[in-house]
């Protein structure tokens, strides 16, 4: 089974990176790293605003990644959709990885450090998952929309958590509302997997709460309907 799963898995890389929205991707890279260079100018500092601007726009690019115009046609393939999605991830989040690591050179930058490296870890799993989920409630090929609102709100998050607590509002992957950044953008990436999970769930199977309905206390009893007897 697992040797037939490569096998497909093989087929379908070339198909899925002629579909990539690569024009797009492109344009936005370059995008990225004019904003990255303009934060260092002038002695700045690009990793605590720039950088986080530049990986939100790559998470932005993402969220695209489960768009999949002739869905319609291949739906019904034997092959399975997770399958094809973690192709198609696969592709796009190592394209977005080489963009974000050259980011980090770019000025004053030395590379990446372990913030910024959980930031953007961070936000191309809910990229993915806010893709999957999207994917689940508007057709595929229109869901990419929808996603970036989930990306901008995880990163805006922060002012939010930093507002409510009246702590300085900050972008930098460093600088967390609440705890460390290690601990916080571990919460973040945990939460992202679990939903990313959950969105690619077969809707045929029973839901995770499902035991809950099957305890003998809450099992109801249908009265005994007498049957009557023909002469």
């Amino acid at each position: 089974m697992l040797v037939t799963r490569a096998a497909v898995a093989r087929l379908l890389v070339w198909p899925s990176m002629r579909t990539e929205r690569w024009p797009t991707f492109g344009l936005v890279t370059l995008l990225a790293a004019a904003v990255v260079r303009e934060g260092g100018r002038d002695g700045g500092d690009p990793s605590t605003i720039a950088l986080p601007v530049a990986t939100t726009m790559l998470g932005a690019c993402l969220c695209f990644a489960f768009e999949d115009a002739a869905a319609q046609v291949t739906s019904p393939s034997p092959t399975p959709l997770t399958l094809r999605r973690a192709v198609r991830a696969s592709i796009a989040v190592a394209a977005a990885t080489l963009a974000w690591f050259a980011y980090t050179w770019i000025g004053p930058l030395d590379g990446p450090t372990w913030p910024m490296t959980a930031m953007f870890a961070g936000v191309a799993l809910v990229a993915l998952a806010c893709a999957a989920l999207t994917a689940r409630v508007i057709p595929s090929e229109r869901s990419g929309i929808a996603a970036v609102c989930g990306v901008v709100g995880t990163v805006a998050l922060p002012f939010v958590l930093a507002l409510a607590l009246g702590r300085p509002i900050a972008i930098d992957p460093s600088r967390v509302p609440v705890g460390d950044p290690a601990s916080y953008w571990a919460a973040v990436t945990a939460v992202a997997v679990v939903a990313l999970v959950l969105a690619h769930r077969d809707p045929a199977l029973p839901g995770p709460f499902a035991w809950l309905r099957s305890r003998p206390g809450r099992l109801r009893t249908s009265r005994a309907v007498p049957v009557r007897e023909s002469r």
